[in-house]
């Protein structure tokens, strides 16, 4: 995890259920880093995000962050750090520039470093009209997250609001049982950048997607849906979802979210590597 004016960032577009700043409220502004780790290298990767979460949680860093793992497309692993504002970067920047937490950060990121091929950063603000059903965030409770990107052209942000309020309107005709979190990239990618996170406390959630979608399109109507669809291909330049695990051996959540689960957020020991075995012993002779 990259330490430079940043503590955690983030992917295309989005990811993460741990997007809370307050309990359970969707943070205002989120800083999120993506690393993509070398092949064979997870495991030691993995470590070395623990001894990070361990730093933080030893020199009491103000700030937060969650960690989220793909379990699609590359082998990248996602942090996400929910801020109430963009000035608060800047009390974080300071707490990382205080001994022992500067020293102690620089020589876990020289080990890092050995084990990303690249990282990348963006910036993304909340949404609430491009949300649905906020009211049901439960960051503590989230295991996996579906973090949808999508790419407006230039020029069709209306077009794009304007479908998302029917989207939704047919959601909530249909009571359908999700919570949906928008964000809009301001820094770090492409204009025109949205983020969508839906939050899942299981990977069952995924099995009820199709009766949701034939739900929704009923709400609609045939004829309202395909018109919403075929329209897409003006709008878009690109859409793509990536499924994420919630990592929490390598999260630094706040105190009240471990409180809420703390069988899933406090930090288990991280396994450490088998050693080598040992050399068999030399027969002598008799």
């Amino acid at each position: 995890m990259r330490i430079v004016c940043l503590v955690v960032a983030f992917s295309g577009i989005s990811v993460l259920p741990m997007l809370a700043q307050e309990g359970s409220k969707p943070a205002p502004v989120l800083q999120i880093l993506r690393e993509t780790v070398k092949e064979g290298r997870s495991a030691a990767h993995e470590r070395v995000e623990a001894d990070y979460a361990a730093t933080f949680r030893r020199t009491k860093y103000p700030g937060h962050y969650i960690a989220l793992a793909a379990m699609s497309g590359p082998g990248d692993v996602w942090f996400i750090e929910p801020m109430p504002s963009f000035a608060a970067m800047e009390d974080y920047d300071a707490a990382m520039q205080k001994e022992p937490l500067k020293s102690a950060l620089a020589s876990v990121d020289s080990r890092d470093g050995e084990l990303r091929a690249a990282s990348s950063s963006v910036w993304a603000v909340y949404r609430p009209d491009l949300s649905y059903r906020p009211e049901r965030f439960n960051a503590a409770k989230t295991r996996y997250v579906v973090a949808g990107t999508l790419r407006v052209r230039l020029g069709h942000d209306e077009d794009f609001l304007a479908g998302a309020k029917v989207y939704f309107g047919g959601f909530q005709k249909a009571n359908i049982d999700a919570c949906v979190l928008g964000y809009q990239v301001v820094a770090g990618a492409p204009a025109g950048t949205y983020l969508l996170f839906t939050m899942m406390d299981s990977m069952k959630v995924l099995d009820g997607e199709p009766a949701r979608m034939r739900a929704m399109q009923q709400a609609m109507g045939q004829e309202n849906f395909s018109r919403l669809m075929k329209g897409a291909g003006d709008t878009f330049a690109s859409i793509a979802d990536t499924l994420l695990q919630v990592k929490p051996g390598m999260s630094y959540p706040p105190q009240d979210m471990v409180d809420a689960d703390p069988g899933f957020w406090k930090p288990k020991p991280m396994a450490k590597p088998a050693s080598a075995a040992a050399a068999p012993e030399k027969k002598t002779g008799q």
